[in-house]
């Protein structure tokens, strides 16, 4: 039975959501927005640098790669893209803004109040609404984001991995990359998970955190198929063959530096 509590909270947030509108992008929101995440790269930065054992490897796509793309990477805690992101898009999203990735969040975690939620919107996030199905306004315009020139971090396996391993990649993702036909950079990352468990709100320190992005991957060949869900089913499951690459290439590269 559900207490006083949840309910009210879930009141609340119902609240937020309903009242959430596509933010006017205005050159002083943009420069707001800069600011805003100027401000949480400088605290992931000592997180993952001072705190913890990070090392990236093949950032040098990020810097020569042109938008528009998905960036797509697994998925294991609440704080993954901005763990990742604040790092190897920063210099060249200040540069110019749609080097800036959108995020998709779940808004039942992150847009629980006024505050957070104007927060959320100038770190460029697109609240979405879990069991609201790949159909959902949100989702529609992340293919508009997309199709617009911009960078979009999403996560193909939907929800995140309580083990650490690589889960099946959903349509819904695939459907995105379908509509919008853009490239995709993969990316793949260990020690998060021990960074940030899942069920904890406080990251742990001296961790091992290693991150591999790798090459562009199109899509070409799909997006000649039929557009339904096997299409877009196999565009993901692509995605996800392509990020266990690069957990072995990471796992070699690692293994090399340490003979």
């Amino acid at each position: 039975m559900r207490s006083v509590g949840q309910g009210m909270e879930e009141k609340e947030n119902k609240k937020v959501i309903e009242q959430w509108k596509i933010p006017e992008e205005t050159s002083f929101f943009k420069f707001s927005g800069v600011i805003v995440t100027a401000l949480t790269s400088f605290v992931v930065f000592i997180l993952m640098f001072i705190l913890n054992n990070t090392r990236y490897y093949n950032t040098k796509v990020i810097k020569r790669e042109k938008a528009p793309y998905v960036f797509a990477s697994n998925h294991v805690t609440m704080f993954d893209s901005g763990f990742i992101d604040c790092f190897i898009f920063f210099w060249k999203g200040i540069r110019s803004y749609k080097y800036l990735p959108y995020h998709t969040p779940e808004y039942g975690n992150f847009y629980k109040n006024r505050l957070l939620s104007w927060y959320m919107d100038r770190v460029k996030c697109i609240p979405v609404e879990r069991g609201k199905g790949i159909d959902q306004f949100s989702q529609k315009l992340v293919t508009k984001k997309l199709q617009e020139g911009n960078v979009v971090h999403i996560f193909p396996e939907g929800t995140r991995s309580r083990t650490g391993e690589l889960l099946p990649g959903k349509a819904g993702v695939g459907k995105r990359i379908y509509e919008s036909r853009v490239k995709v950079i993969p990316c793949y990352h260990e020690g998060l998970r021990e960074v940030l468990p899942v069920g904890t709100h406080f990251p742990k320190f001296g961790k091992k955190i290693r991150i591999i992005i790798g090459e562009p991957v199109n899509f070409d060949e799909f997006f000649k198929m039929e557009n339904c869900p096997e299409t877009w089913k196999a565009i993901s499951e692509k995605i996800m063959e392509v990020i266990k690459e690069l957990k072995e290439r990471l796992h070699e590269l690692e293994n090399k530096r340490n003979s």
